[in-house]
């Protein structure tokens, strides 16, 4: 097996590969520029974008020859190392200990040419540390062995025990056509629409400058401005916008979780999805900060949902580089669950602990109430008194969060807490008392006065929050964190 303690380049496939790369993000930056040339004065249209074109093309690829030439990578001494840069030279190094996760990527053009992308994570950043983008099969392959095996040897410490053959794989979970269906159909279609929403409206402000030289456009945006929106326009409208916002979200869910298979041997999950773009990514257990399962209000009722494995160094506001893995029965969940912490809390604890009722009268009073007067005053000088209708969400919003008051509980336990959120939809979360990295107990005014305190339990995949538990509660549980996390002989990751 090929040992890579000689610096050596990428697949050359990789100029391919990273020429499209390239190509593409300077397209994003620069494409209304493009736009406005192609309807600016029509002088000489055709030498302006053979010049500009070819001088974009020809600079794209001599970037890309030097990016791929001066990159080179090794493993020597226990470390990764990098070298990259033609006039600012960058060495980066990685000790192979420190790795969170080892990712392969399959595009088209990987398929085509046998090769992989390697991406590798560690806990320094939220992106890939290292992106190789195109390397051998077999290589990749030997690469992500290579690291998995010193990742292993340094959990052991130096233990005697053999470490337990990579490829003894025991199938987790596998989501069949039918339940990928069923996935597609339960999804977020309004997140959806908002992302939708979002991308027109700011590509709309990029290109707002170049309308006026557009007669079709500029026709369009008057027009726009004495249409009359009735009811039965608006309908029509709201109609074929769900429509084509379910079909985008379907397209989106079969891309995102098509053949998603998982599998774990005795060091961490295995798990291979996509359809256009074949991904593979290995989990370590000790990586592995918190586990969190969750259901919308449809996927609750059809026994679907998500488990979030989160992982060091890994934000929660960066989408992408979360790994949910679709279940489809509770064996899958027990079966993931187990492997981070054995007996959880909820099976053990009873009816659990409850947070204080003060919980809705605080949400309701002064934070949903005070943002509703605001949009009504708004909203009163386009709608007059017909803004009064926003304040109908106040008793709305009461409801959802007595309803979340009812159902919330978390439980503890000599190995960690959990936790059970529910409105429509449901949410439980799992955490290691050896993964907490800080506690912080925070009483706002309000809190002070009725004795009480939000919790947070900070690990370096997130944070766990108990809100509105009695300040006493919060101490102890504080307490007995730093007492786990002190005594306890396994290591945070």
């Amino acid at each position: 097996m090929k040992t890579f303690d000689q610096p050596q380049r990428q697949s050359p496939f990789a100029v391919a590969i990273m020429f499209f790369y390239i190509f593409r993000v300077v397209i994003g930056q620069v494409w209304p520029f493009a736009i406005g040339i192609f309807f600016g004065k029509k002088e000489n249209i055709g030498m302006k974008f053979l010049i500009i074109g070819g001088g974009l093309v020809l600079y794209i690829l001599i970037k890309t020859l030097l990016d791929y030439w001066f990159m080179k990578f090794s493993i020597q001494q226990g470390q990764l190392l990098v070298r990259k840069g033609v006039f600012t030279k960058k060495k980066v190094t990685i000790p192979l200990e420190r790795i969170q996760a080892v990712h392969l990527e399959q595009g088209l053009l990987h398929s085509l040419t046998g090769t992989y992308k390697v991406l590798i994570d560690t806990a320094g950043t939220d992106e890939a540390e290292l992106k190789i983008y195109a390397i051998a099969a077999e290589d990749a392959t030997a690469l992500r062995n290579i690291l998995l095996n010193a990742m292993q040897q340094a959990v052991d410490d130096g233990k005697s025990e053999a470490t337990v053959a990579v490829n003894n794989y025991q199938l987790v979970s596998k989501l069949s056509i039918g339940g990928l269906f069923k996935l597609s159909l339960s999804a977020n279609h309004l997140e959806t629409m908002g992302i939708i929403a979002a991308f027109v409206i700011g590509k709309y402000e990029d290109i707002k400058p170049l309308i006026n030289r557009i007669p079709l456009l500029q026709q369009l945006d008057s027009y726009s401005d004495t249409v009359q929106f009735t009811w039965t326009v608006i309908t029509s409208l709201v109609i074929i916008s769900l429509i084509i916002t379910m079909l985008i979200s379907i397209v989106r869910t079969f891309l995102r979780f098509y053949d998603y298979t998982v599998k774990k041997d005795g060091k961490g999950f295995h798990i291979r999805w996509g359809l256009l773009q074949v991904k593979q990514k290995m989990i370590p257990f000790n990586k592995i900060q918190m586990v969190s399962w969750r259901s919308n209000f449809v996927r609750r009722l059809i026994g679907l949902g998500l488990l979030h494995l989160k992982v060091a160094g890994q934000k929660e506001e960066k989408v992408k580089l979360r790994l949910e893995l679709p279940i489809t029965s509770p064996e899958q969940v027990t079966s993931i669950i187990h492997t981070y912490q054995v007996s959880p809390p909820r099976q053990d604890s009873g009816q659990g602990y409850q947070i204080h009722p003060s919980y809705i009268l605080q949400r309701a009073f002064l934070i949903t109430l005070p943002a509703l007067l605001i949009l009504t005053i708004g909203f009163y000088f386009i709608w007059q008194w017909n803004s009064l209708w926003i304040l109908l969400w106040w008793p709305i919003s009461i409801a959802k969060n007595w309803w979340y008051w009812m159902n919330f509980r978390f439980w503890i336990s000599t190995e960690g807490l959990q936790r059970y959120a529910s409105t429509f939809g449901k949410t439980e979360m799992l955490l290691n008392w050896n993964n907490i990295q800080y506690v912080h107990l925070r009483q706002s005014l309000f809190q002070k006065k009725r004795g009480l305190a939000t919790l947070f339990l900070h690990t370096a995949a997130g944070r766990f929050e108990l809100p509105y538990i009695s300040y006493e509660q919060g101490l102890s549980i504080s307490d007995y964190a730093l007492y786990k996390t002190e005594s306890t002989q396994q290591t945070w990751m």
